[in-house]
């Protein structure tokens, strides 16, 4: 919460609330556990950012969010707990490089900055 809180407090949900193949079945107040992969991402949004928390860390490096349509234009990207990262989007396909480390265990979250419509 200390690293990633900027991503949950005070958030609204995106358009979308996540994307990637796994998914968790719930039944009463018990869920299955999911072992998740760097494609599975949960999206929230304040303002102009998208909140894009990875569910797991990428052996390539690499956080691909395919979920952005093509008027959503990414101007800046801050990996919660470590700073601005580079990254490129072209069709709506944002590609993120990240650090050899990752800032916290489970769930890193990436800040993603939309340009203003």
């Amino acid at each position: 919460m200390r690293v990633c809180g900027e991503g949950i407090h005070g958030t609204r949900p995106f358009r979308v609330f996540g994307e990637g193949p796994s998914s968790v079945t719930i039944a009463g107040f018990t869920e299955d556990r999911v072992d998740w992969t760097a494609s599975d991402y949960r999206f929230t949004r304040r303002d102009n950012t998208v909140y894009a928390f990875q569910l797991a860390w990428p052996e390539d490096g690499r956080s691909v969010i395919r979920t952005l349509a093509d008027h959503e234009t990414v101007t800046g990207v801050r990996l919660l707990g470590h700073g601005p990262v580079p990254f490129e989007q072209s069709h709506g396909v944002l590609v993120v490089r990240l650090p050899e480390v990752p800032p916290v265990a489970v769930a890193n979250c990436l800040a993603l900055e939309l340009r203003s419509a």
